[in-house]
């Protein structure tokens, strides 16, 4: 009877071990078919495909919850009277990210080239100034998408600052897409976050790179961070009381930089809004307007409506 209990449990485990196998081949087939069809295709065609099937039913379950927040989010602070398909926007997202890497589709990456050109424009002549920069890419269309546009203007070297961990970023993802970022998690402990900081600002004050922020990140994806409390800036946003996070103001003051924002946006392809130079000593009171402008201008291309208490989080 033992052995028997014993031989059913050996026997299910490895049919298990069978079936995982099974599986991660069929993502990697699939994976290699999904990226051959960017490469030779338009990848616009992709994207109407996956809007039939969102209208079938298909899609993630999870996805699909999360749209609940992220439309009763936006139509809070933006009721346009039209309502946020944030299901879309995700896959979107992941759609273009594996366009851009892994499948090298020759009509998305010319749209980021242009998108750089315009970019590089800005930048250029301000490190030719002398003045360091400071890039402020919003989380539009792609965060991914945006620090390869950062990653490629003038000096052709960028460090972000993230809110998760360096080894979410995949190596080999990043040789795909060629972006030249090195990366700065502030979940880091406070020596790591020290020494890496200080490399970066130090090779920016000399014009060798650019630093990279993303100004727009909500509180509550950093509330565990060592120094939560003391990074926020109370402002209004929307008519209300809000906090976003002054990071970007202590570098750039540190730098006597000037801030670079800018946000890709989907208009029958990649495009890219960028807003004049900031210089550090306006960026507090600039730094709420340019965030709210974006949002009410393409509200539909925020990768972060879902998130539950945007910049009013309880404290």
């Amino acid at each position: 009877m033992v052995f028997s209990v014993v031989w059913i449990w050996l026997a299910w485990h490895n049919f298990l071990a069978r079936l995982a196998r099974a599986c991660r081949l069929f993502r990697q087939v699939r994976h290699k078919i999904f990226c051959w069809l960017l490469r030779h295709c338009d990848y616009r065609w992709l994207l109407r495909l996956a809007a039939l099937g969102r209208r079938l039913g298909l899609g993630n379950r999870a996805e699909r919850r999360r749209a609940f927040v992220a439309a009763a989010n936006k139509q809070c602070l933006i009721d346009d009277g039209r309502r946020l398909d944030y299901a879309a926007l995700c896959y979107r997202r992941r759609l273009f990210e594996l366009a851009a890497t892994f499948g090298q589709n020759p009509q998305l990456l010319a749209q980021l080239e242009r998108c750089k050109t315009e970019l590089d424009a800005v930048v250029k002549p301000l490190h030719q100034a002398g003045s360091p920069v400071v890039l402020a890419p919003l989380h539009m269309v792609s965060d991914v998408l945006a620090g390869i546009v950062g990653s490629a203007v003038f000096p052709g070297k960028a460090t972000v600052i993230v809110s998760a961990s360096v080894e979410n970023y995949d190596q080999q993802t990043r040789q795909a897409a060629g972006i030249n970022l090195s990366y700065c998690s502030i979940h880091d402990d406070n020596r790591a976050i020290a020494d890496n900081l200080t490399s970066a600002i130090m090779a920016a004050a000399t014009n060798q790179q650019n630093i990279m922020l993303f100004p727009d990140i909500t509180p509550d994806y950093t509330a565990q961070g060592q120094a939560a409390k003391s990074a926020k800036l109370g402002c209004r946003l929307f008519g209300r009381p809000a906090r976003l996070h002054s990071g970007i103001i202590r570098i750039a003051r540190a730098l006597a930089a000037q801030v670079v924002f800018y946000y890709l946006y989907y208009d029958k392809g990649i495009k890219i809004y960028i807003y004049q130079p900031v210089a550090s000593r306006d960026l507090k009171g600039k730094l709420p307007e340019i965030i709210e402008a974006s949002l009410r201008r393409h509200p539909d291309d925020w990768t972060l409506w879902h998130s539950h208490s945007l910049f009013f989080i309880n404290e």
